[in-house]
């Protein structure tokens, strides 16, 4: 019996040899990723940083060296275990498991050594490593990143030309930033936010032209393209020139156009204009002939605005002249009106001022009368004397 058990436990000997007998651990590690170059104390924490834990370095070593920069990181097929920090930079990994034909402690216990690394779009691809104990999870982990990106907060301010004011109007801007380098080949970036009046788009770009920049300290300064139109089903407001085009007017820019400018530091404030391209006729009211004198009053007065072509053609309304008491002692005038143009609209991407004239001619009865008077658009009402 003694001979048989012997030879059964060299068997299982044996056998655990070729096989490679083993044991199963699981174990875990955190810790906190910061900006080396955060000048707060302690340092400030990087969110959203991808971290990947490998049991194998040749793994965690082939992903590293398959990235290129300038493009997203993909992990390998292959097992790890991931988790992304979280507003602080802090993170947790809670369950790797690997296996050890020779435990540190027997079959109760191990340690390995864990590869890690570390990814995320403005800090590129970093290889790190740590030591995990099985069945614990411990703040193993203390990294600190440099970016090789760079991000600027784009504060832009859209005003109406016609009274320096913030527009409104929802306006949805487009921000087209480089993206190349000497070797990093890339699609600029596009970058789209709706804004009325006032926003911020924050912009991420290469942080170095080349290996000599870096070293220099020069940063690039990227020439960004904006562009920007109203974002409504019927378009009342277009995007103008400041005075800062070769005529030296307000007029509408054209359907192409980009607006350039060379960004440096980490905000950037910019000023974008527009206008109305469907204006308001003011309303108008007033009184006509002797305003002392009955025979001024039941009279028809209508208001015809002039079309893109010179034609007064634009229907802007009619009303009957009428008495009017004025104070408490029962005096009245004659020959008042109002509420012509109230409610009309003209659409014009022709104007070059700040606001549209609008040049309006008068009838009395059917019949025109006397000289035609020029409305300005950017006033809500207007008085006339006929």
């Amino acid at each position: 019996m003694k001979k048989t058990s012997f030879k059964l436990f060299t068997i299982l000997i044996i056998l655990c040899s070729l096989t490679g007998c083993y044991s199963v651990f699981n174990g875990g590690t955190g810790g906190h990723i910061v900006d080396a170059e955060s000048t707060s104390n302690p340092k400030q924490g990087i969110a959203n940083v991808d971290i990947y834990a490998y049991t194998d370095g040749g793994t965690r070593d082939s992903d590293y060296n398959r990235w290129k920069e300038g493009t997203v990181f993909t992990p390998s097929n292959t097992y790890y275990g991931h988790t992304t920090t979280d507003a602080n930079g802090d993170f947790v990994i809670s369950n790797i498991v690997w296996k050890e034909t020779k435990p540190d402690f027997g079959k109760d216990a191990d340690s390995t050594v864990i590869y890690l690394l570390y990814y995320h779009e403005n800090y590129g691809l970093t290889k790190d490593k740590t030591v995990i104990t099985s069945d614990s999870t411990s703040d193993t982990v203390s990294a600190e990143l440099t970016a090789i990106r760079k991000t600027t907060a784009l504060n832009i301010n859209i005003y109406d030309i016609a009274n320096s004011s913030l527009t409104a109007n929802d306006v949805l801007v487009k921000v087209s930033v480089p993206q190349n380098t000497d070797t990093i080949e890339a699609p600029a970036k596009v970058y789209e936010q709706l804004i009325a009046g006032s926003g911020t788009i924050n912009i991420s770009y290469p942080r170095w032209q080349n290996a000599d920049d870096k070293e220099a300290g020069t940063e690039i300064k990227p020439e960004v393209s904006i562009t920007y139109a109203q974002s409504a089903d019927t378009i009342t407001w277009k995007a103008c020139a400041n005075a800062d085009n070769e005529a030296a007017d307000y007029a509408f820019l054209d359907d192409s156009f980009k607006i350039k400018k060379t960004i440096s530091n980490s905000s950037y404030t910019i000023s974008l204009y527009g206008k109305a391209s469907r204006v308001q006729v003011p309303v108008v009211s007033g009184t006509y002939g002797d305003t002392s004198s009955a025979a001024s009053d039941g009279k028809v007065i209508r208001m015809m605005a002039k079309d893109s072509s010179g034609v007064f053609s634009i229907d802007c309304g009619e009303d009957r002249t009428k008495p009017q008491t004025i104070g408490n002692n029962g005096t009245q005038t004659h020959g008042n009106f109002g509420d012509l143009g109230n409610g009309i609209f003209i659409d014009d991407t022709a104007y070059t001022g700040k606001y549209k004239d609008i040049e309006v001619q008068f009838y009395v009865d059917g019949t025109a009368y006397g000289d035609s008077v020029i409305l300005r658009s950017n006033k809500n009402s207007d008085t006339v004397t006929l």
